[in-house]
């Protein structure tokens, strides 16, 4: 684990560090790292941390800067414990800083697992030839195309040269090499210039229904445009495509009796064209139902049919009392004394939905 947290560095601590800026004793030594499940009052008077668990002498660190100390602890025991404080003890057995938090652990170790803990410490002048650390060293091995580990950034140099198979190849560095790569194969090949030059005089452009394009120098475009129901309606857009939505949708129902609508100029408004068949009762009106109901107005409609065994059939033949169409029905009237087969055409209008 890594950390961010304030230390509190003791009375005990400070004067050893001041001593060790004045020379008046060797430079201090952290040597052990102390862990407590508890949380803690941290205070500079504080001599030992409360309720620790344990102390971890798996210690090393360096000096990052003149004012900042990195240090790493390593625990590799089959302890399990929690911890909420924290304690830096030094070669005399001085607690040096402490750190202790209220809410959850810091961290848990379990007995299956390391417990590997790095700190920064911030000091707020120059400290870093008064602080040393124990002789504990880690193994970070050097990272392979197997193993994880560390690894050196190469240089643009090194990259340019292209000899050497152990340090890491940034995106801006491979980047700023292919680019000289690229400049040197294009310019000395005259052939490969002839392609290219040949290629980008290349165009692609839309004809008939299809528009845009360009030359090969950038990103082109190809569209076809679709045309609107109102377009199809007034038939003038003849460099568009009709698609189903602009025709659509198409309600129907296809039978003796049956319907289909008509797109329109209006989105919302669909014409529907019904008909069917019926027959018309002897010297009576009757009630006729549309297949589907008009849901704004019935425009129209017309119907055919006569008994074939009256003679005067034709002059007798059903009609249509218009005053009786609605949106649902209409009434049909014949003076005949038997029973006609009819066939009817409505026309309305519907709501698109």
């Amino acid at each position: 684990m890594s950390s961010g947290f304030t230390f509190t560095i003791t009375t005990a601590g400070l004067d050893a560090l001041v001593d060790a800026q004045n020379g008046s004793t060797d430079a201090i030594q952290i040597v052990e790292v102390g862990v407590s499940p508890s949380q803690v009052d941290v205070a500079p008077t504080l001599t030992a941390l409360p309720g620790e668990t344990k102390r971890i002498g798996a210690l090393a660190g360096q000096s990052a800067s003149e004012t900042i100390i990195h240090m790493t602890a390593i625990d590799s025991s089959a302890d399990a414990y929690d911890v909420r404080s924290m304690a830096l003890y030094l070669s005399d057995g001085t607690l040096f800083a402490a750190y202790s938090r209220a809410e959850g652990p810091v961290f848990r170790k379990v007995d299956i697992a390391s417990f590997l803990f790095s700190i920064d410490i911030a000091f707020g002048e120059a400290v870093s030839d008064a602080v040393v650390f124990g002789d504990a060293s880690f193994a970070y091995p050097p990272a392979t195309e197997s193993i994880k580990g560390v690894a050196e950034l190469a240089t643009q140099q090194e990259v340019n040269d292209a000899e050497d198979d152990t340090r890491i190849v940034t995106p801006l560095k491979l980047g700023v090499r292919m680019d000289v790569e690229t400049a040197a194969r294009v310019g000395g090949d005259t052939a490969l210039q002839a392609q290219l030059t040949a290629l980008l005089a290349r165009t692609i452009t839309g004809s008939g229904l299809i528009t845009g394009g360009g030359d090969l120098s950038g990103n082109r475009v190809l569209q076809v445009l679709a045309a609107s129901a109102a377009d199809i309606i007034a038939g003038t857009a003849g460099d568009r495509a009709i698609t189903p939505a602009a025709l659509g949708p198409i309600v129907k129902s296809l039978g003796f009796n049956g319907y289909i609508s008509i797109p329109t100029a209006d989105p919302a408004r669909l014409v529907l064209v019904q008909w069917g068949r019926f027959t018309a009762a002897g010297d009576s009106d009757t009630t006729v139902t549309f297949p589907m109901a008009f849901t704004q107005a019935a425009f129209a409609v017309l119907i055919d049919g006569t008994n074939e065994t009256n003679t005067d059939g034709r002059e007798n033949a059903p009609r249509v009392r218009t005053s009786s169409i609605t949106a649902s029905n209409f009434r049909a009237f014949t003076t005949l004394d038997s029973g006609s087969p009819c066939t009817f055409i409505a026309i309305g209008e519907i709501d698109n939905s």
